[in-house]
């Protein structure tokens, strides 16, 4: 593929040395120093798009070590840890300890859990895992006894702003210097959403200036009065006859659902937020998505 047409979450994804967070980087980089001693991690962080992923996968391709990514609901089975990473831990490899990447790992259930804390035990002297979740207190105490919990739901703004003006400079996006801040404070902690809507400017011949910034907020208030009244066919409208970026109604969404402790809307935006980052159409997306938020 080339690079140019690249997801932007991709094309800038961090090496190890690049990681936000100059806290986080130092703690992990002491950690990886013997090999053979690699504890298990947790990465934890109740918002998306904080960098769990990005550092989970940064040190993978820094010990260039053998590995299992599982990020899906369907690879969080009991079924998926006894066959799976059993067969994949059992064995040593020549390039020191393997690692098993388990995204959204808080998703798994106690069965589950109890299941790969078994694995965690028996094969530590051949592989290190990688958990991240969102809430750390769904994860059962014997795994979490076993790991290094680091947080990652504050990253440093400096860092992000110092990224956030790289990825400008490269993408050669014409911006105002205070119009980086803003777009900052808007999607702070969420670097994943700041580099999605840098792709989203790009692909639009967009500068990043004020105005391209700030949504609508008196429309997304009004679609949200609607979607609380069931009434789909006007936010289909409002979505598919305007410009409104689909992406940021559904962050506004996402924020309303927390405010409210709306389990079921969170856990669809969230699902939006992953379809839309690996290229499905945010218009079908937020517009199918809507069918469901209001049953």
């Amino acid at each position: 593929m080339n690079p140019k047409n690249m997801v932007f979450t991709e094309k800038y994804r961090p090496k190890l040395d690049e990681f936000i967070g100059n806290e986080i980087r130092n703690k992990i980089q002491k950690y990886l120093e013997k090999r053979e001693e690699i504890p298990n991690f947790i990465f934890e962080s109740k918002y998306p798009g904080t960098g769990k992923t990005s550092l989970s996968k940064a040190i993978i391709k820094e010990l260039d070590c053998d590995a299992l990514i599982l990020n899906s609901s369907d690879e969080r089975t009991l079924d998926v840890v006894r066959d799976k990473i059993k067969q994949f831990a059992i064995t040593k490899s020549f390039r020191g300890k393997k690692c098993v990447f388990l995204d959204e790992a808080d998703g798994m259930l106690a069965a589950t859990q109890d299941a790969l804390r078994t694995i965690m035990e028996n094969y530590s002297g051949n592989v290190f895992f990688i958990l991240t979740v969102n809430n750390i207190n769904k994860l059962i105490e014997p795994i979490r006894s076993r790991c290094i919990e680091i947080n990652f739901s504050y990253p440093d703004k400096g860092e992000i702003i110092q990224y956030m003006e790289s990825i400008v400079k490269s993408e050669e996006i014409l911006y105002e210097e205070k119009a980086i801040n803003i777009m900052v404070d808007k999607f702070y902690p969420s670097i994943k959403n700041m580099v999605l809507f840098l792709q989203d400017l790009k692909t639009t011949g967009k500068s990043l200036k004020e105005e391209n910034i700030k949504p609508n907020e008196y429309l997304f208030e009004q679609m949200y009065e609607a979607l609380q009244e069931k009434n789909w066919p006007v936010i289909k409208e409002a979505i598919l006859a305007t410009d409104i970026n689909p992406r940021e109604l559904n962050s506004f969404f996402w924020h309303k659902a927390v405010e409210k402790s709306n389990i079921k809307m969170i856990q669809l935006c969230c699902i939006n937020e992953r379809d839309m980052s690996i290229g499905a159409d945010p218009k079908i997306i937020m517009v199918t998505s809507l069918l469901e938020m209001i049953k």
